[in-house]
Order: structure tokens, then C-alpha cells, then sequence
């Protein structure tokens, strides 16, 4: 079983927004507006990573569905392990305190070896401003269409 408060792992981050005046987000949600319906300049630097780490033998695909290993309304688990590291991403939307609500994304990566600390030291650049920019972008157009003015 995964202990995400494990504190064992090499790099983990949690980077939060508030929802105000919206509509209650779900977890599935979240990750339909992060991982489903990315915006272009986030696919380019995923398809630039998949790239550059084939011939690594990291890998690669934007395929996100197939990495979600849990699920509930409040929170969903994404990961995958291999011979290099080992990462999870935790998609959290707390429960809603009269007018707002935070969502989460979370990161946690454990390296087994030097180019599984190589490779996320080389994307960790790209890493946080890429979620933040994900995180903000999500509860922009969460709050734009579902605000509580037009629910």
C-alpha cells in the first residue's frame, strides 16, 4: 500500500489554488481539465520529454488514464514505477468552505539510480511552472464556467 506521508521520498511538492464562488470541483474533474485537456505548450514539452528520454530506455506517453491507481470524489492517485524512479501524483479537491475551495496537485519522486535523478533533475525546472500554470489554468476555466452566477 502506498503511504504518500512517507517522508522517505527524494522530492515531493504540493501546489495549491483557491476556488471561490464556483461550483464544487472533483477530483476527475481536475484531472480532466490537467491531463485530458491540456492545453498546446504542454504538449509540446511532454512530447520534447518523450523524445529526449527514448533513446534514455525511459518511459514515455501522454497516456494518463492508464496511471491513475486510485480514485475516489476528493482524490485521485496517479503513478508509475520503474528501473529509474518512481513518481505519484496526487490530484486533491478539498471539501468546499462556504464560498471556496482548495485543489491540490502533488508530486512525489523516489530515484533509484543516477538517471532517474538525472532525468527528474533535468524536467524539475519545467516541473513547477508547468503545474502552476496547469493548477491556475484549471480553476480559471472551472470558476469562468461554473460559477455560482450561472449554476
Amino acid at each position: 500500500m502506498l503511504n504518500l506521508d512517507d517522508t522517505s521520498f527524494d522530492y515531493a511538492d504540493r501546489i495549491t489554488q483557491t476556488l471561490r464562488y464556483a461550483k464544487p470541483m472533483t477530483a476527475r474533474a481536475l484531472f480532466e481539465l490537467i491531463f485530458v485537456f491540456y492545453p498546446k505548450p504542454a504538449a509540446w514539452l511532454l512530447n520534447l520529454r518523450d523524445q529526449l528520454v527514448k533513446p534514455l530506455g525511459l518511459r514515455t506517453g501522454n497516456h494518463f488514464e492508464q496511471l491513475v491507481l486510485s480514485e475516489t470524489e476528493r482524490k485521485i492517485v496517479l503513478g508509475q514505477k520503474d528501473k529509474h524512479l518512481d513518481f505519484y501524483v496526487v490530484l486533491e479537491c478539498l471539501a468546499p468552505m462556504g464560498s471556496w475551495q482548495d485543489i491540490h496537485v502533488s508530486t512525489y519522486v523516489t530515484y533509484h539510480n543516477f538517471l532517474g535523478k538525472l532525468y527528474f533533475g533535468g524536467i524539475r525546472i519545467f516541473h513547477v511552472f508547468l503545474v502552476k500554470s496547469l493548477l491556475n489554468r484549471a480553476a480559471r476555466l472551472w470558476m469562468k464556467n461554473y460559477s455560482n452566477t450561472h449554476v
